[in-house]
């Protein structure tokens, strides 16, 4: 009886570290494309591709990536943020979030945003990619001459095996909001005793 105990303890604990290993170790990666609209420019220096958009605060900005899980597990995809934090702190705040269907990695990934649906939970299978698109808006921020916003990966929350993960996926270029002119926010009236 103590060697079937013995047994099926070092059993259990060898099945919860495969499980732990598994899904702890489990990383998303970028997918194999990107997308943006006519009102961007891309360039590509060395290993770096840019994806650069005129900065005028208030307007909103839509680019896609995608999203690819290398496996060997599904995973389901809950949420995608520019910034990780508290979203009173985001820099960006994402006016929207929408996706095509995920495609495996020998199909070439379609970014439509006509037949792009509203994001919603979606499980991505091992192998597959999903391309997102992420309408963002740019902050009302002070901006010397020349300088700008940028960011180059996505905050990601996911599902796999059961465990909740959170994780910064890149996204395979970096998008920059730049301001060639520079910007000063205007204030607005203040009100007595401010």
């Amino acid at each position: 009886m103590r060697r079937r105990l013995l047994l099926a303890a070092t059993l259990a604990v060898a099945l919860c570290a495969g499980y732990l290993t598994a899904t702890l170790g489990h990383r998303l990666d970028h997918g194999s494309s990107w997308w943006h609209g006519a009102d961007a420019q891309s360039r590509t220096e060395g290993p770096t591709t840019e994806v650069r958009f005129t900065f005028n605060p208030g307007d909103q900005i839509t680019f896609g990536a995608s999203i690819r899980n290398p496996g060997p597990s599904p995973v389901t995809i809950s949420d995608i943020a520019v910034d990780d934090g508290p979203a009173d702190q985001h820099v960006f705040k994402v006016a929207s979030l929408a996706a095509n269907h995920a495609v495996d990695e020998s199909t070439a990934v379609v970014f439509d945003p006509v037949t792009a649906a509203p994001f919603q939970p979606v499980r991505v299978g091992a192998g597959m990619q999903l391309p997102v698109f992420v309408t963002i808006t740019i902050p009302d921020v002070q901006q010397s001459p020349g300088a700008g916003l940028y960011f180059d990966d996505l905050a990601v929350d996911y599902d796999v095996l059961g465990l909740p993960r959170h994780q910064r996926v890149r996204m395979g270029f970096r998008l920059f909001v730049h301001s060639p002119n520079g910007y000063v926010p205007t204030e607005g009236p203040t009100r007595p005793g401010d």
